[in-house]
């Protein structure tokens, strides 16, 4: 064998890759005879396999990263057939509802509208057709919309394969041309060296290492090509055109009225509407649109109004309508208020140094039911509070129905309804009675109305059966329901429900999401705070939220998991609680969020409702009739409270009717028999001489205590109690004042009775005063005792709204009958301590005690150690100065107690 000749550096190297990879050998020309005498190629064998493989390497990564590119791609080509079928649908379905409804369907009554008026039966149905129709637009919206989708996801996982063989292949061909370079030196060193150069130059210029085959073949062929839906009746339109100004419908004459009565000229089908609401009259060649005072509109530019100066082409909105008079002014069209559902649009808010939303942005379509997702504490209840107007919001856009929350608040407040997460009713009313009192206080309908519209809701949440049982005999899905249905009796547009589900077992789970998504198809919006994952399939849509609010998720509840690259939703929760920025800063650069910026912009670029700055616009400043209309609900809702304090049984579940009645009446007199034991028992212990003696003072003393307590004891815990109640009805319009003056008028009567009580009993027992100014001595006692309770009841009051907690209350109400025992001014002389005699002036005791003190002559009896308090002068006008001081506490603690009852509800939280 001829040896290669080659410097000592090849040698070695050409040693080290033979003992490492073996010998490897070419054969080289032999002469004649002579056997072939291979050729040592180690080098050239070990970059040949080096470059195979990173060929192979390459490969394997490849198919790895492309196998899971193709099954996206399979899951999306898997679902389109579905999809388009879907498309397909809600086009026959839009095509099939947006028909002309036939007479017999224009005039259908349903169950309950046998009295109502034709063109009220019309009405609805025609509204019916129109909330259909935007159902089914969305719907066939939403269909084309995932389609395109699907389709989009088929051309990026091909487009993210194509990429992703054209890398590798880079990379392929720049391994094999580095090798390429490194074998040409290695075989032009060799030739130079050989004897037979030549021939070893022809023997190792050989194509290894080749190209694989993967990497030289073009892209995978490209899916199939989008297949159109079918259609049934002409083209459709991608996207909805702008929705244009009806023709006027409404003919106008000299005077046009709005009501609910069936003989209104226009009737409104709205819960708000009373039966003679609002009227447009004919003014030369304006109109003069007066509000009759019972609220809830009309509406020009989001406020309310009481008398306004419209003229053609002018509009003013009520309900989730807008009424627009025609160019020439002889009609007036009519349509709903348009525009997406819900838009929210980079909405930033924080409370105190905590951020409660940052960059929210998502938009709900009509007719779908939102479910929001997050952990704990991430700011989901944040959204409702924006949405009622109790959280500030410091920038962004807030769009419902196309009008803007900063501006239309009043006007959109009346299509809200929420439900809290706590379940807060008055137990001891019945489902029947409960929700009649609210449906009283919300709406001007007559009382057949009333009773028709709580039926009506009671059968859709499945209350039918227990309407005429006492809410705390209900189980915990009942009250849920029953929470829910005091928000539906107003039929919201808009309605938001803070985990509904909490505390409910998963079938009981299942049938609320199935109710409110069958609320939501019927024409409005529902969105849902909750932690129960097991029938999202209910929503239509998912807005997952994490820490200081922030969105990183919103669309379909079945790709939730995978869009944020979870197994389940126990993980999903736990990394978004870990590390939410990267997936929330994908949001707000996603389509979700460009989306609300355009459809933000879209709305704020459509036109205004009516004209803020217009002339003859008079703003409504208070609707007195609806007030009076809540002060009389409330104050017999405050009555049937009372009377009904002690019941616990539904009627007919006890046997022992007559101990049941019995057992009711005790404890609603409860207050009233305390009163007499207390009295009865204040004149035992007091002197013989009663009133009329030495022992007077004493007497008067006693008195005076037992009304101070017994007044208190009525309302110290009335506010702090109910709170949760009085703040969920003021969402609703319900003013503090109309709360305050309902309770004080009807504790005001029972401190009266206590006081009338007091008087009879006690001077049935003692001898009573001899000496009077202007009645007999019983009756101006009974006068100053009944004037001192109802003030110490303002003052539980106040302590009421002032407390958080009932213990708290319980605190307050004991330091101020300590304080009102020892500064009465016969515990101890005043006369002479101007601070005291300060502190004293505030309280309630110390004026009622002086005008008793007064009207019986108590200086006068001559008791020793009477003090000589100048309050006490048996005169006329110093009983009555007295008593007018009396009032003025009375009054401070009323108006007190009211102001700041409206302070914390109309606190930003």
């Amino acid at each position: 064998m001829t040896p290669i000749r080659y410097g000592p550096l090849a040698r070695a190297t050409d040693w080290y890759h033979g003992w490492r990879d073996g010998r490897a050998e070419i054969p080289s020309p032999a002469a004649d005879g002579e056997p072939d005498r291979p050729v040592t190629t180690p080098h050239r064998d070990a970059l040949i396999r080096r470059a195979q493989d990173a060929f192979e390497h390459e490969r394997l990564r490849y198919e790895a990263v492309r196998a899971g590119i193709l099954a996206r791609r399979a899951v999306a080509a898997s679902l389109k057939p579905q999809a388009e079928e879907q498309t397909a649908r809600a086009e026959e379905r839009l095509a099939a509802v947006s028909a002309p409804l036939p007479d017999e369907e224009r005039t259908r009554r349903r169950l309950g509208e046998d009295d109502r008026d034709e063109r009220v039966v019309v009405t609805r149905r025609l509204r019916e057709q129109g909330r259909r129709v935007r159902a089914a637009r969305a719907a066939a919206r939403d269909a084309r919309a995932e389609l395109a989708t699907l389709d989009g996801r088929i051309d990026a996982a091909s487009q993210e394969a194509d990429g992703l063989l054209r890398a590798a292949s880079a990379r392929v061909r720049r391994v094999h041309e580095h090798t390429q370079r490194r074998l040409a030196g290695y075989r032009r060193r060799l030739a130079r060296t050989h004897p037979y150069g030549a021939w070893v130059n022809d023997v190792l210029s050989s194509p290894a290492p080749e190209i694989p085959g993967w990497a030289v073949l073009g892209p995978p062929p490209p899916p199939p090509p989008r297949r159109t839906p079918r259609r049934t009746s002409g083209p459709q339109p991608e996207e909805e055109p702008p929705a244009e100004e009806p023709p006027p419908s409404i003919p106008l004459g000299d005077v046009t009225v709005f009501g609910s009565d069936p003989a209104a000229d226009v009737v409104l089908d709205a819960v708000s509407a009373a039966p003679r609401h609002f009227t447009l009259r004919r003014e030369g060649a304006l109109f003069r649109l007066t509000d009759h005072g019972y609220g809830h509109g009309p509406f020009i530019a989001g406020q309310p109004v009481r008398s306004a100066t419209l003229g053609p082409g002018d509009c003013f909105d009520f309900a989730d309508h807008r009424y627009r008079i025609s160019a020439d002014g002889t009609g007036l069209s009519d349509r709903p208020l348009g525009g997406c559902a819900l838009v929210v649009s980079g909405v930033y808010a924080k409370s105190g140094a905590k951020s409660r939303l940052t960059n929210m942005s998502f938009v709900q379509r009509d007719d779908t039911l939102l479910a929001i997702l997050g952990p704990s504490g991430a700011g989901k209840s944040s959204l409702f509070a924006a949405l009622l107007g109790e959280l500030e919001t410091e920038r962004g856009e807030l769009f419902f129905l196309g009008l803007d929350l900063r501006t239309h608040a009043r006007q959109i407040r009346d299509q809200l309804g929420f439900v809290p997460q706590e379940i807060e009713l008055y137990q001891t009313l019945t489902v029947r009675r409960l929700l009649a009192y609210s449906t009283w206080l919300r709406s001007p309908w007559r009382r057949p109305e009333r009773e028709r519209r709580v039926i009506e809701v009671c059968a859709r949440l499945g209350l039918g059966e227990q309407i005429d049982q006492l809410v705390s005999t209900l189980s915990g899905g009942q009250r849920r329901r029953v929470s829910i249905a005091l928000e539906l009796l107003t039929r919201p547009r808009l309605l938001m429900l803070d985990e509904p589900t909490s505390g409910l077992d998963l079938g009981m789970d299942r049938e609320l999401m199935t109710l409110l998504r069958d609320y939501a198809e019927d024409g409005n919006t529902v969105i849902v705070i909750t932690h129960a994952t097991e029938h999202l399939d209910r929503a239509g849509q998912v807005l997952v939220v994490v820490r200081d609010g922030r969105p990183v998720y919103s669309g379909p509840p079945e790709q939730v998991r995978p869009a944020l690259g979870a197994a389940g939703y126990a993980d999903l929760m736990r990394s978004l609680a870990d590390d939410p920025l990267p997936a929330a800063q994908r949001y707000a650069t996603g389509t979700a969020a460009a989306e609300a910026e355009a459809e933000a912009t879209r709305a704020a670029r459509a036109e205004p409702a009516g004209r803020p700055g217009a002339g003859g616009v008079r703003p409504r400043r208070r609707a007195v009739r609806t007030f009076a209309r809540q002060l009389v609900v409330l104050v017999l809702r405050q009555v049937a409270l009372l009377v009904a304090r002690g019941a616990s049984r539904n009627r007919g579940d006890d046997d022992r009717k007559a101990a049941e009645w019995a057992r009711r009446a005790a404890v609603a007199l409860m207050p009233l028999l305390i009163a007499a034991g207390s009295a009865a028992l204040a004149g035992l212990v007091a002197g013989e001489s009663g009133l009329g003696g030495a022992a007077a003072p004493t007497a008067l003393s006693l008195l005076t205590t037992l009304c101070v307590l017994s007044g208190q004891a009525l309302t110290y815990s009335e506010i702090v109690a109910d709170y949760p109640i009085i703040r969920r009805e003021r969402r609703t319009g319900t003013p503090a004042l109309a709360v305050m003056l309902s309770r004080w008028l009807v504790h005001a009567v029972v401190a009266v009775a206590q006081a009338v009580l007091i008087t009879v009993v006690f001077l049935q027992v003692r001898t009573g005063p001899a000496h009077s100014l202007a009645f007999g001595p019983a009756v101006e006692l009974a006068v100053n005792l009944a004037a001192l309770t109802v003030a110490s009841m303002s003052l539980g009051l106040l302590i009421s709204v002032a407390a958080r907690r009932l213990e708290q209350a319980v605190a307050l109400v004991t330091a101020t009958s300590i304080a009102q025992i020892a500064l009465n001014g016969v515990t101890a002389d005043l006369s002479g301590n101007a601070l005291l005699t300060t502190v004293a002036a505030l309280l309630p005791d110390r004026w009622g005690l002086a005008a008793a003190a007064s009207s019986l002559g108590l200086r006068e009896l001559g008791a020793p150690g009477t003090p000589a308090d100048a309050l006490w002068r048996h005169d006329l006008d110093q009983w009555l100065f007295d008593l007018a001081a009396l009032g003025v506490v009375t009054f401070a603690c009323f108006a007190g107690a009211t102001f700041w009852l409206s302070r914390r509800l109309t606190k930003s939280h």
